[in-house]
């Protein structure tokens, strides 16, 4: 709950730079969210599945399936965000023209989807490797990083980089998510490995 409500305040900064742009780009974007929605939650999918596969085998004690899930898990998100990546670049145009009619606003959502779609992958593999430490018993951990990867590093990007004359676009913004999620899935994978270590060091004493 407190990692959503941060995460709201988060994007209500992000959403009132990009309305700085305009109305045109406003729209566009709006669009572009949309049709991205259904890669998100395709790709969900294998986070609310990493969640359960590696908590039902940590309580089992099966630790030596834990990495099998994770990069199974991560291989299935990473093919789903790659074909979802290809539908929007090729259709992109026309899957944002279903929600207008004016040229100028398909082409600023095209300059959003570009961004966004290329890092699909990326995105759904932090959130897999988010659902492997759920699983394990740790929700403080990634809670705490995902804070400091996704939120405090994109309000900080708009208070310093986008403030910059010439990084002053919106583009500069879009590139807020690729940038978060890469470094918040380092930041992950490396938690998953500690959190791994830990659990096997202390099933070994018992």
């Amino acid at each position: 709950g407190i990692q959503g409500m941060l995460f709201s305040i988060a994007n209500i900064v992000i959403q009132s730079s990009v309305n700085s742009f305009g109305t045109t780009v406003m729209a566009g974007n709006s669009a572009s969210q949309n049709i991205e929605g259904f890669a998100f939650t395709s790709m969900n999918a294998f986070h609310q599945a990493a969640v359960s596969f590696t908590g039902q085998n940590a309580g089992a004690r099966k630790y030596e399936r834990l990495s099998k899930i994770l990069y199974t898990s991560l291989l299935y998100v990473l093919i789903v965000g790659l074909i979802f990546c290809g539908i929007y670049m090729i259709f992109g145009k026309t899957l944002i023209g279903l929600y207008t009619d004016s040229a100028d606003v398909v082409e600023a959502g095209i300059r959003r989807l570009v961004i966004i779609a290329a890092s699909y992958a990326v995105c759904g593999m932090m959130d897999v490797v988010v659902g492997s430490l759920r699983g394990l018993g740790y929700s403080f951990m990634p809670m705490i990083v995902s804070l400091i990867g996704v939120c405090a590093l994109r309000l900080l990007w708009i208070a310093t980089v986008f403030q910059i004359d010439k990084y002053h676009t919106v583009e500069t913004i879009y590139y807020t998510y690729p940038i978060s999620w890469t470094l918040t899935l380092i930041a992950h994978l490396i938690c998953f490995m500690i959190a791994k270590k830990q659990i096997k060091k202390k099933w070994n004493i018992c």
